[in-house]
């Protein structure tokens, strides 16, 4: 990805915008050498600045010491404006990206000018809800890579372990029951050797999405590891898992794989186990060992088949 220019974009235009123009009898310019830090995160907010010319870049550090760039700040921007006006530290670090030129505004002043500027306090207003949808925007996109598996889009084993000690934790309270179910795809490896990892890499991506399409609305729908898949149903009984796992066999069971690039077709089968809470387990530790047993079983019996609780037929 290319650098932006000093400037910004093309539709940034190069004179202050609005009513910020009428700042500039307030403050006193200084010019910043490119790298030069304007301020630190946690620095008194004692002024207020306006981006003559240049760019600026507005950093935050995470508690594990890693930097976050927030945003880059063009000609006619405002920084520093919140901590002004309410008196904290600053939330965040501003940097020159490239030499530029400021207005520094002291923060008596600022507050002073905006009681008589209603204008230029809207003009705040709506510059900041726009940052605040841009960073909800932004959280919401790295949380969901933490929380799904990068190849099937599915949930990853460790929101899962998550939700499975909230789900038990809210049945305990409520008596509701809850149902596990693990699936693992039938000799895989075998299927890697015969057709290599890039055709095994779309299996996965077909049957997580086969997975998905077969349960519930709300389930949680996770890839446990390598070739191995976990559904979690709240408020099922054995029977409705049960009912699940037999559908989602039945469909990959009828799915042809592979037959790409002159490849002979192929199919692959899928087996099961079924637990559940409070009956086959009484926390998410043991739930989860319960039903890789079953799955165990299920594998030694043959594959291609489920295996729940007794009186759960085969």
């Amino acid at each position: 990805m290319s650098e932006p220019s000093d400037n910004g974009p093309a539709n940034v235009v190069q004179t202050l915008p609005g009513s910020f123009g009428d700042l500039g009898a307030l403050g006193r310019e200084r010019a910043l050498e490119s790298g030069a830090t304007l301020w630190q995160e946690g620095d008194p907010g004692d002024h207020v600045v306006l981006l003559l010319e240049g760019r600026l870049e507005v950093s935050h550090q995470t508690p594990d010491g890693e930097e976050i760039v927030l945003r880059h700040l063009y000609p006619g921007a405002v920084a520093g404006e919140m901590a002004a006006l309410d008196g904290q530290n600053r939330s965040a670090t501003v940097r020159a990206r490239s030499a530029s030129r400021v207005l520094l505004i002291p923060a008596s002043r600022f507050r002073q000018f905006l009681r008589g500027r209603p204008d230029v306090l809207e003009q705040l207003f709506w510059l900041q809800l726009e940052r605040v949808r841009s960073l909800t925007w932004r959280v919401s996109r790295t949380h969901h890579r933490a929380i799904t598996d990068p190849l099937t889009g599915l949930y990853n084993y460790g929101f899962f372990r998550e939700r499975l000690a909230m789900e038990l934790e809210r049945a305990q309270l409520t008596g509701d029951p809850v149902a596990l179910v693990m699936f693992d795809i039938d000799h895989f490896k075998d299927y890697n050797d015969t057709h290599g990892h890039q055709e095994g890499n779309k299996v996965l991506v077909k049957v997580a999405e086969m997975l998905k399409k077969s349960g519930r609305r709300g389930d949680v729908v996770a890839r446990y590891g390598g070739e191995e898949f976990v559904t979690l149903l709240y408020g099922a009984s054995a029977s409705d898992a049960w009912r699940l796992a037999e559908t989602f066999r039945g469909v990959v069971a009828a799915q042809v794989f592979g037959g790409e690039g002159g490849a002979s077709p192929d199919h692959i089968t899928v087996s099961g186990g079924v637990a559940t809470f409070p009956v086959d387990a009484q926390d998410d530790l043991a739930l989860i060992k319960s039903a890789d047993a079953r799955l165990y079983e299920a594998k030694e019996a043959g594959r291609n088949r489920t295996v729940g609780p007794e009186g759960l037929g085969s």
